[in-house]
């Protein structure tokens, strides 16, 4: 019994496999960093909108560049700002809704939302 051209199917089978792998971690990656870029650029747009000399259109550019910046622009398009009470505190929160990043094979489509507070400045 020999064991001749055993190792051409071996590597398919084992590159199959790493590939696989390769593939899953790097979507894991993506959506870790995707989600890192969009709470940093709302948490700024919040900080930004809870200033007194700020407007909420200057705030959600600021937010809306952050994000096309370090992702793409159709990460930015469901920018939303709205008042709130944190704990009795007057805050402003930002919600952003952006499309989960695709890049395996096994991706499933859907979204991400994050929210971020900042607290108001307060009137002197």
């Amino acid at each position: 019994m020999t064991e001749r051209g055993n190792a051409p199917a071996e590597f398919v089978l084992v590159s199959a496999l790493l590939v696989a792998l390769v593939l899953g971690l790097l979507q894991v990656v993506m959506m870790g960093y995707s989600r890192h870029v969009l709470t940093s650029a709302a948490a700024e747009g919040a900080r930004q909108a809870s200033l007194l000399d700020v407007s909420e259109q200057q705030a959600r550019q600021v937010t809306r560049e952050l994000i096309t910046h370090s992702l793409s622009g159709s990460y930015a398009k469901n920018i939303g700002f709205a008042n709130a009470t944190v704990e009795g505190v007057p805050t402003v929160k930002v919600t952003i809704v952006a499309p989960v990043p695709l890049f395996g094979v096994w991706s499933s489509p859907g979204t991400l939302e994050v929210v971020a507070h900042a607290p108001l400045d307060p009137i002197s």
